[in-house]
């Protein structure tokens, strides 16, 4: 991997890729993502990871407002650039894609790109681009809340700080993890791959999680630690007793839920273990190995930051009160320097010298925190968090739709579940079916809606702003009498 990531940044640099150049990399899990992550932070680009589920507006977004001069992609997803290749790929306009002035493709590539692996015919000298930790390693795109999805500025310091600290939390020194996450996300990357080239250990990285296949790719892999999202323990504990259920060599699942600690223990012998991370701030709160509390994501990592509870006004709250978790850094580089190209963003997010997560949390008088909910209008789905703005420009690009509003509802995996509720224009009509269609083929699946509902009008605030709580309180926990449910019509 040394070697290969060396050949691939002198490839690049050969392209005309230096220091300081945005490089979309849009990969599925694969050798060439990681080779390619590491050849960018060796020349000093900044790594653009780009969710392979993405396309149209949402795919649009992500690689305009990056500003992004290189894209690297598999060529699965060549069909997802809208208008960038004719119907038999020989030709590739590259002005239609503003901005961006070199394709690399993972596989055979139209005419006008590159091969990836033609990159590696070059020497495999480590490039000198005086790289420092304060330098910034990738741009990170995280959920939107009252506007698109941001791309959360990364320092190598950050990602190797988060890296470092979950070998820390976790006693993973020499371990093997296995990995079923995207690599395009922080956890996959960071907690996963940096994690384990910085202690010794080794990682497994398959394409996606299996619930028939997990426990036969951990006993394979001889994994001590498994990577996860909160949606996979329920999968893992819905399924029927079997008798090697404790037959491996799993000790614990990261990223879990604490409470779901003692039935995993039961069943399975093995520990769930919490921490408070985010993209913007790595592990920001996390208990000392095997003194984990129920429930509990940690104590603050005093080294690192400050935290507190805070009212809407940013006043302290005393224990046992609900209220956003703020964080203030004790050490450089350790937090996102704000979001890519939108400083308004950037200024409220750090307001009052307070990095505001918008997650609802409460401490408790020993000072563990306790994860509730998310303050934003972001909706967390199989490990996916989905911008609602996002969601709702799509869908009202539909000429039957006049407005919709995209909520998350409860879900039996712990997570959440979109429905969509939709305001059609006069005179027009619309099915669920042909609505979820329209969906499927502009939207990530993950961001498909399971539950719609047709309404005359969307409840409003005195300031006219959707009230998306209005539309939560109905019902059950927002699903209504005439609320559709995908699932339950197939």
């Amino acid at each position: 991997m040394d070697t290969d990531a060396n050949r691939v940044a002198q490839g690049l640099i050969g392209m005309g890729v230096g220091k300081g150049d945005h490089v979309a990399v849009m990969l599925p899990n694969c050798p060439e993502l990681v080779s390619v992550v590491f050849a960018l932070a060796r020349l000093g680009a900044v790594a653009v990871p780009v969710n392979t589920a993405h396309r149209g507006e949402v795919l649009r977004h992500v690689l305009f407002s990056s500003d992004s001069t290189t894209l690297i992609i598999d060529e699965e997803y060549l069909g997802r650039l809208r208008g960038a290749c004719d119907p038999n790929r020989q030709t590739l306009p590259l002005e239609r894609l503003p901005g961006l002035t070199r394709l690399v493709v993972r596989g055979t590539p139209p005419a006008g790109a590159v091969s990836l692996n033609s990159l590696r015919g070059r020497d495999a000298t480590e490039p000198r681009a005086g790289v420092v930790f304060s330098d910034l390693q990738a741009i990170m795109y995280t959920s939107g809340t009252t506007g698109p999805s941001k791309g959360a500025m990364v320092s190598h310091s950050l990602a190797l700080t988060c890296a470092y600290d979950s070998l820390n939390y976790l006693d993973r020194w020499g371990k093997t993890t296995y990995c079923p996450l995207p690599l395009f996300h922080a956890a996959g990357l960071w907690d996963g791959v940096f994690s384990a080239l910085l202690s010794g250990g080794s990682i497994a990285v398959v394409d996606r999680f299996s619930a028939s296949g997990f426990w036969d790719d951990v006993r394979h892999f001889d994994a001590q630690l498994a990577l996860s999202v909160f949606s996979m323990i329920p999968i893992l504990m819905s399924a029927p007793p079997h008798a090697r259920d404790k037959d491996h060599p799993l000790e614990m699942f990261y990223m879990g839920k604490s409470a779901l600690d003692a039935p995993l223990r039961e069943r399975f012998g093995v520990r769930s273990v919490e921490t408070y991370t985010s993209t913007e701030a790595g592990i920001a709160t996390g208990s000392p190995y095997g003194e984990w509390r129920l429930g509990s994501c940690g104590t603050v990592h005093s080294e690192r930051f400050t935290a507190a509870v805070v009212d809407e006004h940013d006043r302290e709250l005393p224990a046992g009160e609900p209220g956003e978790l703020v964080l203030r850094p004790k050490q450089p580089y350790v937090i996102t320097s704000g979001y890519y190209g939108t400083p308004e963003a950037t200024a409220n997010v750090f307001r009052n010298l307070w990095f505001h997560t918008g997650d609802r949390v409460w401490c408790d008088e020993d000072g563990y925190f306790y994860f509730l909910d998310r303050m934003k209008d972001s909706i967390r789905r199989r490990g996916e968090n989905i911008s609602a703005f996002d969601l709702e420009i799509e869908i009202n690009t539909h000429p039957a739709i006049l407005e919709s509003a995209a909520i998350g509802v409860p879900s039996e995996l712990e997570d959440e579940d979109v429905k969509l509720v939709v305001v059609l224009r006069p005179g027009k009509s619309l099915t669920h079916e042909e609505l979820v269609e329209f969906c499927v083929e502009r939207l990530p699946k993950f961001m498909v809606p399971r539950y719609v509902e047709f309404v005359a009008a969307l409840p409003r605030t005195p300031t006219d702003k959707v009230a998306k709580y209005k539309l939560r309180e109905q019902g059950d926990h927002g699903i209504t009498d005439t609320t559709w449910d995908g699932e339950a019509t197939r």
